[in-house]
């Protein structure tokens, strides 16, 4: 028991030590023994396991100061130490990456999904990241593990999605199925949480515990942390923004974009903003061309995209004044146009909430699923890397 204590207590230090230094930049080890409140020798003892294991580097020559003495040897993190797998499938797109310890993106690639869902997705997806690991010039050796995000409601616990309707996915078992291509640990959850994570620590979130991130595409989605920790609901189904009805009177003749979603996703999201559109123009209409057509005064576009942004601001409003958040960041294609839509936006919210929330857009692009997958595979996995 004893000897199980001392580990647990050793492995929380190391932790602890590799922290400091990742936040540090460059420190001495009197000054991580300070810092930390540790002694000289323990520090120095966990210190020299981590140059040996290759998490940290030192750097500075040790060489006598102006004023005598040896200058410390500082240490520094080594974010190249292992890599780790992102993937964000999406229904239009399956997006890879392969990360280093801090996030960069070091190697990326995206495929059109629908071409490859019914056959050989998983194929596709080994194909490009053995690509990724021979540009990059690593082994399966250097991999940490992979993390996942899905466009619908998953089971972290059983790696089973429970309905995806953009992959038109039920009851699938996508954990199973990434076993069968990768040999490493693998995390998965909804695509939106994968972002509030990615957004939390290298995003517009960084710094704070309470953020909602709401993404607005073909669907709408959201993810929601609370004091640091993702809040999934009883059934990993928290966050259905989507489902919430915003305008009773139009309600009676809610119809589904797409079987399975919900009623302000009917009305607000990227894709029903070009059905509309496109039904009252009598030709097909993108949600980005809709927006172009809204900033010219098209008098189509402004009643579609008007209506739509007041039930999603309604939305977003009943939503803060329930988890009052420091934060809500837009994502998905829509928030390409939040300049747009900022201001009107905003207004709708402030006149219905009881205080005064922030609302940005992401600053991620296209990587920022493969981030946010990283980001799942940090928090939920046992490593030396805490965020």
């Amino acid at each position: 028991m004893q000897r199980g204590n001392a580990s647990y207590i050793k492995k929380v230090n190391q932790k602890r030590i590799l922290t400091c230094v990742r936040e540090e930049g460059s420190i001495s080890r009197a000054n991580i023994a300070k810092k930390l409140s540790l002694s000289k020798p323990t520090v120095s003892t966990l210190v020299d396991t981590l140059l040996v294991e290759g998490w940290i580097r030192e750097i500075g020559s040790g060489e006598a100061s102006i004023n005598g003495g040896r200058k410390p040897v500082n240490l520094t993190f080594n974010p190249e130490k292992a890599f780790m797998i992102g993937i964000d499938f999406g229904g239009t797109n399956v997006a890879l990456g392969i990360t280093d310890l801090n996030g960069h993106v070091c190697a990326y690639r995206d495929f059109p999904t629908q071409e490859h869902l019914n056959n050989d997705l998983f194929n596709v997806i080994k194909q490009h990241v053995d690509i990724m690991k021979k540009e990059l010039n690593i082994d399966s050796q250097k991999i940490l593990g992979v993390g996942a995000g899905i466009p619908g409601i998953t089971n972290i616990e059983t790696g089973i999605v429970k309905e995806a309707p953009a992959l038109k996915w039920n009851s699938f078992p996508v954990r199973e199925k990434l076993k069968e291509i990768f040999d490493f640990p693998i995390y998965i959850d909804n695509d939106v949480n994968i972002n509030v994570l990615g957004e939390h620590w290298k995003g517009v979130g960084r710094g704070k515990n309470n953020l909602i991130y709401i993404a607005i595409g073909t669907g709408i989605g959201s993810g929601i942390m609370v004091n640091g920790r993702l809040f999934r609901g009883s059934n990993y189904s928290a966050g259905e923004i989507g489902y919430l009805v915003t305008d009773r009177v139009y309600a009676d003749q809610y119809h589904p974009v797409y079987e399975g979603y919900g009623f302000l996703e009917s009305i607000a999201s990227g894709s029903s903003i070009g059905n509309r559109l496109s039904e009252l123009l009598g030709k097909k209409v993108t949600a980005k061309e809709a927006f172009d057509l809204y900033q010219q005064l098209n008098r189509q576009a402004v009643e579609v995209i008007d209506f739509a942004l007041e039930n999603l601001a309604l939305g977003i409003a009943n939503y803060v004044s329930l988890f009052d958040p420091e934060l809500v960041i837009l994502g998905g294609g829509v928030s390409g146009s939040y300049s747009i839509i900022r201001e009107q936006m905003v207004k709708i919210i402030d006149r219905y909430t009881p205080g005064t929330y922030e609302v940005l857009p992401t600053a991620f692009g296209k990587e920022s699923g493969v981030v946010g997958a990283v980001a799942l595979f940090l928090k939920e996995s046992d490593t030396l890397i805490e965020i």
